[in-house]
C-alpha cells in the first residue's frame, strides 16, 4: 500500500503552483472494479483517489494504472457536489455524484477507511451541506453528525496522508472532545492520534529519560489501567485518561485479568501494593466522575471498536477482584500519603519539562506540550508492559521444562520427517519404473497397430493403381458428345488418372508392369480430346454468328444488340473436367487446345463488336450550322455553298467535288448525341468481355485456385497431395493463358479509337459527355477487377483528354482571333453571346458528373474561357477608342453591354460551376456603369456641378457660414448658377441625355427606336443604365439642396427645380410612362 501509495503521489499530486506549493495533496484512495461495458467485456480495475487541494477544496478522481506504473486521471468530481453514501455490503457502496456510481472493492478494511476520510474532508471543505448516509452505524452517524457541527477536531491531510493504514474513527474524536481534560485541544493535538512504531528506541527501558521515571506507586497501576491499541496493524493508541470504553464483566467470579494487555497474558505481578490500588482507584473514580459529567452520550458501545472498553458500572467490581487477589486490605490513610506522593512526582515531571521545544531547523514545533508528554507516557507504559511479561517469564521454574520437553518433541519429529523422505524417494523411484515400462508398451501396442494398417492400405493402393480393361477401351471408344459418355469418360479417366499419378512416386513405378502402357493411352486420350474441341470451337462460333454476324435486329424502339454467348458456353462447359484432365496430364496438348480457343474466340468477338460500331454509327446525331458552339466570329467563303457564311474553328474546307462524291456514300445522320451512342456501346462490349473472362477462368482453368482432377473427382488424399506437386505450368504455358484476354481482344482498342475519331467528327463538344460516359465504365471496370478492360479505358481516357484540351486551346484562339479582327464597337460580342449557349450544351452532358474527374477539368476550361473573353473585352475597349477623346466613354459602354449579357444569360443556367463568374462579371459591370454615368450627367449638368463641388473643396478649410462671403462662391454665383437649371432646362438636358445613351448603346437604341411610344425596351441594357442615371441626378441634387441649406440658409436661395421634375423627366423614356 505504501509503494502505491507513492507512486500515485508521483504520478497525480505532484504537480506545484507558481508559490511552489503542491495544488493537490494526497489524502486516501481505495481500489474499485466497474463494469467495462458490452464491448469491453468483464470488469475493468481503477482507483479513486480523495484529494485536497491548496485553496481548501476537496475532490474525487478516478484514475487507472498504466503499464509502466504510472496513474493517469480519467475523470473528477467537486467533493461538495457529493449528495449520498449508501453502503451496500462491506466491499460495494454507491456513491451519489451527478449521477449515482455503484463501486466494488476488494478490502473491507480500505472501504471503511476511505468512505470515513470522504465523509470527514466533505464536511471540512463543505460545512452545513446535506449528505445523505445509508448503511453505516448508528453510531458511526451519531458520531460523524457530532463531528461535522463541531470545529474543535480540523480535518488536517498530515492525518490521512497514511492511506488506508489509519482513519481516525468519529468515537474518538468525540471521546477527545468530551474527555476531563480541562482546556480545549488546539489544532495540533490531532497528532496524538498518530501510532509510533514499536520499534521505537524509546520503548526501551535503558533507553528511557529520567525525566519522565515513575514511580513504584503509580507503576503497578498503570500496567492494570492503560491498554494500548495494536501498535503493528497500524492502528492509534488512545489515551486511556481521556477515553474509556465499557466491557461486560467476566462471567466466572473466579477470574483473575479483567482487562488483559497486548500480548493477551494472563499473568499479573506477583505483588500488589496496597497503595498501588488506592491509587489506581482514585485515579478511575475521578474520570468516572469527569465522564459521568462530560461525555455521557457517548458511553455506548460500539461494536466495531478495537479498543478496550471501560465499564463504569463494573468498576467496584473490579476493584473488589484485584484486593482479593492480592489478599491485602486498602489503607486509606496510606492511599492517601501515595496518591500525594504521586501527584507531587508527576507535577516536578511536569514542570521540569520544556514546554516547547525546537526542531532541527529552529522552528517551534507543530506539536504541542501535552501532545509530548502523553508520547512520553505510552512509551513508558509499553516499556513497563515489556518488563513485567519478562519477568514473569524468569521467575517461572516451570517454563525450563516446558522447553525441554518441546526440545524432545522437536528431535523426534525431526527424525521421523527423515524416515517419512526416505520413504517418499523410493516409492518415486518405483513409481517412475512403472511409468516407464507402461509407456514402452504402449509405444509397441500403436506400432503394431499403425503397420497393419500401412499393409492394408498398400493393399489397396496396389488394386486402385490397376487400370481395368474396360476403362481402357472407354476412352479410345466412348462418345464424346452426349452427357452421358461425358460423365462415363470422366470416370474411366479417373482411373487411369490414379495409376498415372501413382506412377510419378519412384517406389510404386517399381510396383507398376503396366506403366508404360497407362502413358500411351493418355497420350491418345489428350489427342483425340484436342482434336475434338479444336472441331468444336470452329462450328459453334459459325452457329452463333448466323446471317446477322452475330447481332439481334432492332425491335420497336429498341437498338440492335450482340447476341449472346450463354449456349455456346453451356456447350463447352460440359468437358471442364475433361479440360482439367488434359492440364494436369498433358501440358503440350493443353497449351495447344488454348491457342486454338483464344484464336476462334477472337475472330468471333471482332465479327460482332466491327457489326456493332457500324451500326450504332449510324445513330450519332450531327451537330448543325444553327448550333455551331466555336466562339470564332470570322467569316470565310465556302466555295461549296457559293456564298459568305461563317464556319466552326478547325472545320475542313474541302473542294466542290469532293464534295459531290461523298454526297454519293453519304449516311443519314441519327437522332443521338454521339456521347449516348458511346454508353450504349459501352454496354454491349462491358458485360461480353466480363463474361468471356469468367467463362475462360472456368472452362481452361485459368486462375490462381489451384484445383486439381484429383479434386474434380473427389479422390482419395494420396491422389490429391501427388497432384498438387506437380500441378504448376512452365513459363511458356503460363505466358500464354496469362494473355488470354489481350488474345482474344486485342483487336478492340484499335476498332474503338476509329469509332470514337468518327462520331466526334459530327460534334466536336460531345467529347465531354464521351469521356463522363468513358470515366463511369472505368470506375466499373477497377471495382470488377478486369484489368483487359481498366487498361483499354484508360488508354482511351488519356487520349480523350488531349483532344478536349486541344478542344479548349481552339476555342481560346477563336476569342482572341475575335479580339484583333474588331476595329469598332459593334455591340455585344460574338464569343460573350456564344458563351452561355456553350455552358448549356456542356453541363447538359455533365448530369451526375459531379465525383468524375471530367468535371475538374471543365471548371478549368471554363475559367480559362471565362478569363480569355474578359481580357478580349478589356483589349477591344481599348482599342475601340484608340486615337480619340471619347476613348474612355466607349470603353466603358463596351464593357457594361457585354457584362449585361453575359450575367443575364449565363445566370439563367442556375449552373453551380459559373456563379464565381457571373459574380466576377456583375463587378465589373456595376464598376464600368458607375463610371459611365458620372460622364454623362456631367456634360449637361457641368457648371451646377463643377460648382458644388467647389463649395465641397472649400467647406474643407471654410466654416459654412463664411462661404457666402467668398468672392466666387457668393450669393449672386448661386443665383446665377440656380437659374441656369430650371424645371424646363431639366428636361431639355435630360431629352439630350437619353439620345446620347440610346447612342452609345446601339442594340438597345435600334430596338427603342421600333417601339410607337420611343420608350426604352424593357430588359435591354438601355433599362438599367437610364435607372442609373436618374438615381445618379437624384442624388448630386439632394447633395445640391443639402450645400445649400447648410451654407446660403439665409440668401433664400433655392433650387428652380425638384426632385419631382427630375423624375417626371426620366418617366417620360420609358415604356408605359
Amino acid at each position: 500500500m505504501a509503494d502505491q501509495r507513492q507512486r500515485i503521489i508521483a504520478s497525480v499530486f505532484s504537480r506545484r503552483n507558481a508559490s511552489g506549493n503542491l495544488e493537490e495533496t494526497y489524502v486516501s484512495h481505495v481500489k474499485i472494479w466497474e463494469d467495462a461495458g458490452p464491448e469491453g467485456g468483464g470488469r475493468k480495475p481503477r482507483y479513486i483517489l480523495l484529494s485536497q487541494a491548496s485553496n481548501g477544496s476537496g475532490f474525487l478522481h478516478k484514475s487507472k494504472l498504466n503499464t509502466n506504473g504510472s496513474f493517469s486521471v480519467g475523470k473528477t468530481w467537486r467533493l461538495p457536489e457529493l449528495r449520498a453514501i449508501q453502503v451496500v455490503n462491506p466491499l460495494s457502496f454507491n456513491i451519489t455524484l451527478s449521477r449515482t456510481y455503484r463501486w466494488q472493492t476488494e478490502n473491507q478494511l480500505d472501504q471503511a477507511n476511505f468512505l470515513d476520510a470522504v465523509i470527514q474532508l466533505f464536511r471540512l471543505v463543505a460545512p452545513g451541506s446535506a449528505l445523505q448516509l445509508e448503511g453505516f452505524q448508528e453510531s458511526q452517524k451519531s458520531s460523524d453528525s457530532r463531528a461535522a457541527q463541531s470545529s474543535l477536531w480540523p480535518f488536517t491531510p498530515s492525518i490521512v496522508d497514511r492511506g488506508s493504514d489509519f482513519t481516525p474513527s468519529p468515537t474518538t474524536q468525540t471521546l477527545l472532545r468530551t474527555g476531563s481534560i480541562s482546556r480545549a485541544p488546539s489544532p495540533t493535538t490531532t497528532s496524538r492520534f498518530v501510532a509510533y512504531p514499536t520499534n521505537n528506541p524509546r520503548d526501551s527501558p535503558t533507553t528511557r529519560p529520567p525525566s519522565l521515571s515513575i514511580p513504584p506507586q503509580l507503576s503497578g497501576s498503570r500496567t492494570k489501567l492503560l491498554r494500548p491499541s495494536n501498535a503493528d496493524n497500524g492502528l492509534p493508541i488512545i489515551n486511556p485518561l481521556t477515553s474509556r470504553i465499557h466491557e461486560k464483566p467476566p462471567q466466572n467470579a473466579d477470574s483473575t485479568s479483567v482487562i488483559s494487555s497486548p500480548y493477551q497474558t494472563s499473568h499479573r505481578p506477583r505483588s500488589l501494593s496496597p497503595a498501588s490500588v488506592r491509587t489506581r482507584t482514585q485515579l478511575l473514580q475521578n474520570q468516572k466522575n469527569s465522564l459521568s459529567t462530560t461525555a455521557e452520550p457517548v458511553l455506548r458501545r460500539d461494536q466495531n471498536a478495537r479498543i478496550s472498553f471501560y465499564d463504569l458500572a463494573n468498576q467496584a467490581t473490579l476493584d473488589r477482584l484485584i484486593s482479593e487477589g492480592t489478599g491485602m486490605s486498602v489503607d486509606p490513610e496510606g492511599e492517601d500519603e501515595n496518591t500525594s506522593a504521586t501527584m507531587a512526582t508527576v507535577e516536578d515531571m511536569i514542570e521540569g519539562y520544556e514546554w516547547a521545544s525546537d526542531d532541527v531547523i529552529t522552528r517551534k514545533s507543530s506539536r504541542g506540550a501535552a501532545d509530548l508528554i502523553e508520547a512520553r507516557l505510552l512509551d513508558e507504559l509499553m516499556a513497563l508492559e515489556k518488563a513485567n511479561i519478562h519477568s514473569f517469564l524468569e521467575f517461572d521454574d516451570r517454563i525450563s521444562i516446558v522447553l525441554k520437553y518441546l526440545d524432545e518433541a522437536v528431535s523426534e519429529l525431526d527424525n521421523m520427517d527423515s524416515l517419512v523422505s526416505s520413504y517418499k524417494i523410493h516409492l518415486n523411484t518405483v513409481s517412475d519404473d512403472i511409468f516407464y515400462i507402461q509407456s514402452q508398451n504402449r509405444g509397441l501396442q500403436v506400432q503394431t497397430q499403425n503397420q497393419r494398417a500401412l499393409l492394408a492400405e498398400l493393399e489397396n493402393l496396389l488394386q486402385t493403381v490397376n487400370v481395368d480393361q474396360g476403362s481402357l477401351v472407354l476412352l479410345t471408344q466412348e462418345s464424346l458428345e452426349k452427357p452421358q459418355s461425358i460423365e462415363r469418360l470422366e470416370e474411366a479417366a479417373a482411373q487411369l488418372y490414379k495409376a498415372l499419378q501413382a506412377g510419378r512416386d519412384t517406389d510404386m513405378a517399381a510396383t507398376m508392369e503396366r506403366l508404360q502402357e497407362y502413358r500411351t493411352h493418355n497420350a491418345q486420350f489428350c489427342k483425340r480430346m484436342f482434336d475434338f474441341l479444336s472441331i468444336m470451337f470452329t462450328a459453334q462460333s459459325t452457329l452463333l454468328l448466323g446471317d446477322t454476324s452475330g447481332m439481334n435486329p432492332a425491335s420497336g424502339h429498341n437498338k440492335p444488340t450482340l447476341v449472346s454467348h450463354g449456349e455456346l458456353e453451356a456447350y463447352l462447359g460440359r468437358y471442364s473436367g475433361l479440360v482439367l484432365y488434359l492440364k494436369e496430364m498433358d501440358e503440350n496438348v493443353y497449351a495447344k487446345l488454348c491457342a486454338a480457343y483464344f484464336s476462334v474466340a477472337s475472330g468471333l468477338h471482332s465479327t460482332q463488336f466491327k457489326t456493332l460500331f457500324s451500326t450504332y454509327t449510324s445513330f450519332v446525331k450531327k451537330s448543325p450550322g444553327s448550333h455551331d458552339h466555336s466562339f470564332s466570329s470570322t467569316p470565310t467563303t465556302g466555295a461549296s455553298k457559293g456564298a459568305t457564311g461563317m464556319r466552326r474553328a478547325g472545320t475542313i474546307m474541302r473542294s466542290p467535288i469532293e464534295g459531290r462524291n461523298r454526297d454519293k456514300d453519304k449516311v443519314t445522320d441519327g437522332d443521338s448525341r454521339a456521347s449516348e451512342v458511346f454508353r450504349l456501346v459501352l454496354e454491349q462490349l462491358a458485360p461480353a468481355i466480363y463474361r468471356e473472362n469468367e467463362f475462360i477462368t472456368d472452362f481452361l482453368q485459368i486462375n490462381e485456385a489451384g484445383l486439381t482432377f484429383a479434386d474434380y473427382m473427389g479422390l482419395d488424399n494420396y491422389f490429391r497431395r501427388q497432384a498438387a506437386r506437380a500441378a504448376s505450368l512452365s513459363q511458356p504455358t503460363l505466358k500464354l493463358v496469362r494473355g488470354s484476354m489481350d488474345l482474344i481482344f486485342g483487336f478492340l482498342p484499335a476498332e474503338l479509337k476509329i469509332w470514337l475519331d468518327s462520331v466526334l467528327e459530327k460534334d466536336k463538344l460531345e467529347i465531354i459527355g464521351i469521356i463522363v460516359h468513358l470515366e463511369r465504365f472505368l470506375v466499373a471496370a477497377q471495382d470488377r477487377g478486369n484489368q483487359f478492360f481498366v487498361a483499354m479505358l484508360e488508354k482511351q481516357h488519356v487520349r480523350l483528354k488531349g483532344i478536349f484540351e486541344r478542344y479548349v486551346k481552339g476555342q481560346i484562339t477563336d476569342i482572341e482571333q475575335t479580339k484583333l479582327s474588331s476595329k469598332k464597337r459593334q455591340g455585344v460580342a460574338h464569343f460573350v453571346k456564344q458563351f452561355p449557349t456553350y455552358v448549356g450544351l456542356v453541363e447538359n452532358q455533365l448530369v451526375g458528373a459531379d465525383v468524375l474527374e471530367i468535371r475538374a477539368n471543365v471548371n478549368a476550361a471554363y475559367e480559362k474561357i471565362v478569363q480569355s473573353i474578359f481580357d478580349s473585352l478589356k483589349q477591344m475597349a481599348k482599342m475601340d477608342g484608340e486615337g480619340e477623346d471619347k476613348g474612355q466613354l466607349n470603353y466603358h459602354v463596351i464593357l457594361i453591354e457585354n457584362m449585361h449579357h453575359f450575367v443575364a444569360e449565363t445566370s439563367i443556367l442556375e449552373a453551380g460551376s459559373v456563379n464565381a463568374f457571373c459574380r466576377q462579371a456583375e463587378s465589373i459591370y456595376d464598376e464600368n456603369l458607375s463610371a459611365y454615368i458620372k460622364i454623362v450627367i456631367r456634360r449637361p449638368f457641368s457648371r451646377i456641378i463643377d460648382y458644388f463641388e467647389g463649395v465641397e473643396h472649400l467647406l474643407k478649410t471654410t466654416a459654412p457660414t463664411e462661404v457666402v462671403s467668398n468672392n466666387i462662391y457668393n450669393k449672386n454665383a448661386l443665383r446665377k448658377i440656380v437659374r441656369e437649371y430650371n424645371s424646363k432646362d431639366l428636361r431639355k438636358h435630360v431629352d439630350a441625355l437619353f439620345l446620347r445613351v440610346g447612342k452609345h448603346f446601339a442594340e438597345a437604341s435600334g430596338k427603342a427606336t421600333s417601339e410607337e411610344s420611343g420608350g426604352i425596351v424593357p430588359g435591354t441594357v438601355l433599362v438599367g443604365v437610364w435607372k442609373a442615371c436618374e438615381e445618379e441626378l437624384l442624388r448630386i441634387t439632394d447633395l445640391f439642396k443639402k450645400r445649400i441649406a447648410q451654407c446660403y440658409s439665409d440668401t433664400g436661395i433655392n433650387l428652380e427645380y425638384t426632385t419631382a421634375d427630375v423624375e417626371a423627366a426620366f418617366r417620360r423614356h420609358r415604356i408605359g410612362s
